[in-house]
């Protein structure tokens, strides 16, 4: 049996909401071997390791409790209290299920250090004798239940590739110290409870991923060993780190491959960029332009842009992220505090081969991300330390609160990003990175609060997808007026992750730049905007597969507050029918995208998409989608048109058409009166414009007539009164 994607039920397979008594969609059971693109990696010693520190940990905790509970001495012995029971097994780590048609890598991550609760996977295809990496999911937030026999992790999945199967549970026999691990079952379902495939996968380590890791050491540099924590000041426990054993407290495990060469340069060598890839390409012995989990580090003396620089991640040419180097020139000396800075150094430039980017640069990645300055993190400098509040800054505070750690973001990317965000030689630098979505500020004293919702609630494929967007203030401060927490005044930023895997960091088509005009916004006070975000400048149409789109937004206050929303979720179903699928045909074109931004147009550029609009219009006038065809039409009728020739003339204006547009408006402003149709702001500004068209044509009695009918529909849907406030606004200025 065969299945078109890995997480669907294999063909011939019967999907119900739960899979009859004693039986899988899919079960296999083989233990495979490693990670196809890496060699072979025995992990019989990580495993015992791993036990072995639970043993200890629990023989610590019990000999307290054993000598207060030593008898005293007795003329009879006494028999012997029983011990408790060993402590359970850790079920976090990594799972392999056997290579049969797809080959799952499972992580699990419920227990242990720093928990994330989430469980994430790689897919590889297996056909004959090849073997392709498929796709990558995970589940961000799963909710763990333990019972007495099992660890159970339920949760929806974030895929790479577009399928309905989006919830995995994830089952784990609990086993004790000293008994082997227990393999994990993945079974996979639909939201609505439709069983799909089920794998069954080997235990294969502790650690959640694995990275060979190539040391070359230049002459006259001694390359860092070790550091002890406690040897300075600092925030974190004392204990004994290599640059590998950083990484395994991250649930990264580093193996050195033991190739090291020396670099025989001269006492004077300086090194510079291209030397560094050169040195690379030759001394790599790994080294190859694909995806891989192999990187490079060099310890180096010196680099031509001076002792200021302490590491660099250079390879930048080709595909990227796979290799750094570290300088040493002031650093040299075995002092606690220059073996301080070399394995935060070290760790640093390998992070960026992770793909991470400064805890102060966050904005500058692929999504841009809210920065971080205050993160007591291996990817901040020092040196810029700043958390905020008044509170200590600075290097000597970083120091002394630094706990030798990642912080929780990029502790996720590190064991959960998609497998190619990770990958050395994967996607570009800072391209998917942090877990690809906005994280929560760790402490938020602005003030303001931000939320979205999509619209409509049930979309089908091609539907224009509308943004709800809501900043309330909690206390009176000065914010943006309404009108600019639209994403095209740049103050809002829009992240759309999407069901293939990818993220996309809405870029507005049309970018306005305006004197950002502060109000006054009252305690309480909710001030609302709604955009068009189905268009993108850079990926075009955005909403164009059926799936979840989860998406999320960041203002960014006059303070420089980042205040980021929740998530909202929307779901794209398929076409449900023949005329479903004609509609979204006419509905997915980039012109129609384009056309919908702007709300109609007369240029001869756009004039397919003003076709396509116009047959659904005409054509599907009872189409759900009719609505926003109506809409661009309308509203390109309302206001005048300005033609431009190729050489620059301009041509005479193309005067207002009220009867046809009120002709095309009407309809859309009625069939949104209730659930369906334009949201509710957008029918209001809709109505707002129309009044302000007919009172410039000399239509007084209209245009009070279209303000009157918006009030009462403002009212009937209950709007925030700063609307009805920007709506009077635009009308005293017209």
């Amino acid at each position: 049996m065969t299945a078109s994607e890995p997480n669907a039920a294999p063909t011939g397979t019967m999907s119900s909401s739960a899979p009859p008594d004693g039986t899988e969609s899919l079960d296999v059971g083989a233990p495979s071997g490693g990670d196809p693109s890496a060699p072979s990696i025995t992990t019989t010693g990580q495993a015992v390791a791993d036990t072995m520190e639970q043993v200890e940990s629990y023989l610590a905790a019990q000999a307290p409790a054993a000598a207060e509970a030593a008898p005293a001495p007795a003329a009879a012995p006494l028999a012997p209290a029983p011990l408790p029971p060993l402590p359970f097994r850790l079920a976090s780590g990594r799972y392999r299920s056997p290579a049969i048609g797809y080959q799952m890598e499972l992580r699990v991550d419920v227990d242990g250090r720093r928990p994330l609760m989430r469980v994430s996977g790689d897919y590889w295809s297996v056909s004959g004798g090849t073997t392709t990496y498929f796709g990558s999911w995970t589940v961000d937030a799963a909710t763990v239940t333990r019972t007495a026999t099992e660890v159970i992790a339920v949760g929806t999945a974030r895929t790479t590739w577009p399928t309905t199967y989006t919830v995995a549970r994830v089952t784990i026999p609990r086993r004790r110290v000293f008994q082997p691990a227990a393999p994990a079952t993945v079974r996979w379902s639909t939201p609505t409870g439709a069983v799909g495939a089920t794998y069954v996968c080997a235990h294969e380590s502790g650690s959640l991923r694995v990275v060979e890791l190539e040391q070359d050491v230049e002459a006259g540099v001694t390359a860092f060993p070790k550091y002890d924590t406690g040897s300075l000041p600092s925030g974190g426990p004392a204990r004994t780190l290599t640059v590998s054993a950083a990484y395994g407290e991250a649930g990264i495990q580093v193996l050195d491959t033991g190739g090291g060469n020396t670099l025989n340069t001269s006492g004077t060598h300086v090194w510079n960029n291209a030397s560094l890839h050169g040195a690379m390409t030759a001394h790599f012995s790994r080294f190859a332009e694909r995806p891989q989990f192999k990187v490079w580090l060099l310890h180096a003396a010196r680099h031509e842009l001076g002792t200021g620089l302490r590491g660099i991640m250079f390879d930048q040419q080709g595909l990227q992220r796979q290799g750094c180097a570290s300088f040493y020139q002031v650093i040299q000396a075995a002092t606690p505090a220059n073996l301080r800075e070399q394995l935060y150094v070290n760790v640093h430039e390998l992070g960026h081969c992770f793909n991470l980017f400064h805890s102060f640069h966050k904005e500058f990645m692929t999504p841009p991300l809210p920065n971080r300055p205050g993160a007591l993190s291996w990817m901040n400098y020092p040196q810029r330390y700043n958390p905020g509040g008044g509170a200590p800054s600075g290097a000597a505070a970083f120091w002394g609160a630094f706990p030798f750690q990642f912080d929780d973001l990029e502790l996720a990317h590190l064991r959960h990003g998609f497998r190619n965000n990770v990958i050395m030689g994967g996607t570009p630098f800072g391209t998917g990175a942090a877990m690809e979505v906005p994280a929560d500020p760790v402490q938020d004293t602005s003030g303001l609060r931000l939320s979205v919702r999509t619209t409509p609630t049930r979309p089908v494929l091609g539907t224009p997808i509308v943004l709800e967007i809501a900043l309330t203030a909690e206390r009176g401060q000065l914010v943006h007026p309404a009108e600019q927490l639209h994403p095209k005044y740049g103050q809002v930023r829009v992240t759309i992750s999407r069901p293939r895997g990818d993220v996309v960091v809405h870029r507005p088509p049309v970018l306005h730049c305006m004197d950002a005009g502060l109000i006054r916004a009252e305690a309480g006070q909710v001030l609302p905007a709604s955009a068009y975000i189905g268009y993108d400048a850079t990926v075009g149409q955005v909403f164009d597969d059926p799936g979840t789109y989860r998406i999320r937004a960041t203002y960014t206050a006059p303070d420089g507050s980042e205040v980021v929303s929740g998530t909202a979720m929307v779901r794209v179903w398929a076409a449900r029918d023949e005329e479903d699928a004609v509609v979204a045909d006419l509905m997915l074109g980039d012109e129609v995208g384009m056309a919908l931004t702007l709300l109609g147009s007369d240029a001869p550029a756009l004039a397919d998409g003003m076709t396509a609009l116009q047959e659904v219009a005409e054509e599907h006038g009872d189409h759900a989608m009719a609505v926003y065809a109506r809409l661009a039409l309308g509203i390109n009728f309302a206001r005048p048109y300005t033609p431009v020739a190729p050489d620059g003339t301009v041509g005479t204006d193309r005067p207002r058409d009220l009867d046809r547009a009120g002709a095309l408006l009407r309809p859309a402003l009625d069939a949104s009166r209730g659930d369906g149709g334009m949201d509710d702001l957008t029918a209001l500004q809709v109505m707002g414009y129309l009044a302000r068209s007919h009172a410039a044509e000399g239509d007084t009695r209209g245009a009070r007539q279209l303000r009157e009918d918006a009030g009462r529909l403002a009212s009937e849907k209950d709007v925030p009164t700063a609307a009805l406030d920007l709506l009077r606004q635009e009308d005293e200025e017209s």
